[in-house]
């Protein structure tokens, strides 16, 4: 086999999804024409879609060697970086590339999708309308655009703009996904489920469409229809992964206990390391009392991720579930580490402290959320309430009550619980 035929039919192999057929064509490609670009380029991008990053890195970078200014390998590298999470070396690719070419629009679209990584919202705007002024009819950034817009809360200009797509394309289907999308956060199903329709009169097999109409149905409480579309959109998305995650939580949130850990467990089984998926798993077997087994997958997430903190939360309410409180504190104060201003966590910590004794700490606890987070946050409120009166200091503890109170106003069932609680302190006397 010449380099020739070595090249197209890896090439080919790509196109069709091939992975590992395409990698040993190319390979061998790159062997009887060492240094060749184009070849390195597409072996990367298969190295990339087989998650070896490192190494398609390192095959970009020996294209840039090759040819310094070449603007595909810099887009390349610069995805590259975004799937891996490297978003400050993608911008600063992508960057280079767009300055090479402002015109590329693929370009300026993964820069853009690299400051909406960042959270950098405005600067992301601003490079897709900077790009759509210089050429209004580019409905690929438009769309991205739209998603943005509708991303930050600005739903009435993402209608805007998803309208205008399809203006120019009828069936433009990722309009339409993003007409569905903010159809379902308004609540209008029927509206969402015509969108979703239409998309797969247009594509089948399209696995948004499929997603969201099972969640629509699910919201409708027709579950076999949502296993249904559920199903169909794992069999037409490649990434089954993030599929799987997504209707985990979804099952997780609607306490489906056993729907939820079914979409899990067959995440876990594609992706055994993802720590997102270990910590929601260990989370949902600890709410289902499986404690043990919980604890396993939550040390799991954090030996993949060790400064992730909500895998310690969990953890350390696993813990407190089994009444080990050392333990619980430990990996609270962890979480704490990584994440020192979630409050909630903050407040568990209070609480796992009044309960093995360690009323100053407590006290000192819910101060901090009370003074450097929200001084009427009633959860430290109560808590520091308590931790006076265990502290024999009832007068105190009286004041704080007193003051949550007002805070109150009309919520019947706290101000039921402060004034049971100020009843039982005064018969103490």
């Amino acid at each position: 086999m010449d380099f020739k035929e070595a090249y197209a039919k890896g090439t080919e192999a790509l196109k069709e999804n091939r992975l590992e057929e395409a990698r040993s064509l190319l390979e061998t490609a790159l062997k009887l024409k060492p240094n060749d670009i184009y070849t390195m380029n597409k072996l990367a991008m298969v190295l990339k879609e087989q998650g070896e990053f490192t190494a398609a890195e390192e095959l970009l970078a020996g294209c840039l060697e090759v040819k310094k200014e070449d603007l595909y390998t810099n887009y390349l590298l610069g995805n590259t970086y975004l799937e891996q999470g490297d978003v400050d070396k993608a911008i600063e690719t992508l960057e280079k590339t767009v300055k090479m070419n402002p015109s590329d629009r693929y370009a300026v679209n993964s820069l853009a999708l690299a400051y909406r990584m960042k959270r950098d919202y405005e600067k992301c705007i601003e490079i897709l309308e900077k790009s759509l002024q210089s050429n209004p009819n580019d409905m690929y950034n438009k769309v991205s655009l739209a998603t943005v817009m509708f991303e930050i809360g600005d739903a009435p200009a993402a209608v805007r703009l998803a309208k205008e797509i399809l203006k120019k394309e009828a069936n433009n289907v990722s309009a339409l996904v993003l007409l569905g999308r903010i159809s379902i956060e308004e609540g209008s199903y029927v509206t969402a489920q015509g969108h979703f329709n239409q998309v797969l009169s247009i594509d089948a097999n399209n696995s948004e469409a499929h997603y969201y109409i099972g969640r629509i149905c699910l919201e409708t409480s027709t579950l076999e229809a949502a296993r249904e579309h559920f199903s169909a959109a794992l069999l037409y998305d490649a990434d089954k992964v993030s599929i799987l995650k997504n209707l985990g939580m979804i099952f997780l949130d609607k306490g489906m206990y056993s729907e939820a850990e079914e979409q899990f467990a067959m995440a876990v089984n594609l992706s055994p390391d993802d720590a997102f998926v270990l910590s929601n798993m260990g989370k949902l077997l600890v709410l289902q009392g499986r404690l043990d087994d919980g604890i396993i997958y939550l040390k799991k997430a954090i030996e993949v991720q060790s400064d992730y903190a909500f895998a310690y939360y969990n953890l350390g309410k696993a813990y407190q579930e089994k009444r080990d409180f050392p333990n619980a504190i430990y990996n609270l104060m962890f979480a704490l580490n990584f994440e020192p201003d979630d409050v909630y966590a903050i407040n568990v910590l209070g609480r796992m402290f009044l309960d093995v004794g360690l009323n100053d700490r407590a006290l000192r606890t819910f101060d901090q959320v009370l003074s450097e987070f929200d001084a009427e946050d009633r959860y430290a409120m109560l808590g520091k309430s308590d931790a006076l009166e265990a502290m024999g200091q009832a007068p105190r503890a009286k004041e704080v009550l007193m003051q949550l109170k007002k805070i109150a106003g009309a919520d019947k069932l706290l101000v039921e619980k402060i004034e049971g609680r100020v009843t039982r302190m005064n018969k103490k006397g």
